[in-house]
């Protein structure tokens, strides 16, 4: 892999992991125009969008780093007081990793068959686009709770959510935020919520290709380590820049970017495409 295609990639990851806009569905997209996927193996392919992800988990953690501390602080100190029930919370975060797991595990084969798919991938990304108008338009009819603590059905919603979303063309940050706020959740608590529980996953999908694709990681060599910082550092900035447009309401209008791209990407590669 050459430098630039690292850095357009790694680039491109960052901008598109947090934004409700599918990141895997976009580099699926971009490897098949690039013949990526068709100069090397899947596994390689794989392992380079491993790490990435690396990249932009380290700006997920970096970002939430508050919430994390006082989320982690009473696990670890079980005989201090928890002011801010951080032990309930960490609870309610590992159940709704429950769904994420069990749907994200049985969608695994598909995933992979998807990657090789980019006419069924750019459909995906036009399901995003529907789901984001849904969610936007649930949220507004239902209204928010004042409660900065989800429920146990709201944290199992955005878990399942979360699940469905390894499909690559399928927004795991508007899938996720998109589920609290039809399910009642603030703005605020959705956007928090849905990254606070991708960390987890993140993890454990990375340790998971990790351990099936190890030798394709050394294959890569330092370019693929160019694209996780450049991806870490964009993830930043799309965190922030995706906090402000929920607290103003304008996060279903990535919905259009999504239909613009689902469409592009049904006329280039071809709907009929198997």
């Amino acid at each position: 892999m050459s430098w630039l295609l690292a850095l357009l990639l790694g680039i491109l990851q960052g901008l598109t992991e947090f934004l409700p806009v599918s990141s895997s569905g976009h580099l699926v997209l971009a490897q098949n125009l690039s013949d990526r996927l068709g100069q090397q193996p899947l596994p390689a392919a794989l392992a380079f969008d491993l790490i990435v992800h690396v990249g932009t988990l380290a700006a997920v953690i970096a970002y939430f780093r508050r919430d994390l501390r006082r989320l982690l602080w009473p696990a670890l100190t079980p005989g201090r007081p928890d002011p801010h029930n951080g032990r309930r919370e960490l609870l309610l975060l590992a159940a709704a990793l429950v769904p994420t797991a069990v749907v994200g595990l049985a969608l695994r084969n598909l995933v992979e068959d998807l990657l090789q798919q980019p006419a069924r991938v750019a459909g995906l990304i036009g399901v995003t686009g529907l789901v984001l108008l849904a969610g936007h338009t649930a949220g507004t009819l239902r209204g928010a709770t004042t409660s900065s603590m989800p429920t146990l059905l709201q944290s199992l919603g955005v878990g399942l959510a979360q699940g469905i979303a390894v499909l690559p063309g399928l927004s795991r940050s508007g899938l996720t935020i998109a589920a609290g706020l039809a399910l009642g959740m603030a703005p605020r608590e959705a956007f928090r919520w849905s990254f606070l529980i991708s960390i987890p996953a993140i993890a454990g999908a990375s340790a998971l290709e990790l351990g099936r694709h190890p030798e394709a990681l050394a294959e890569l060599g330092w370019p693929a380590l160019l694209g996780a910082v450049a991806a870490a550092a964009v993830a930043l900035a799309a965190l922030a820049l995706l906090e402000r447009l929920l607290q103003r309401s304008r996060f279903h209008h990535f919905s259009w970017y999504c239909f613009a791209v689902a469409g592009a990407g049904l006329w280039y590669f071809g709907a009929g495409t198997p």
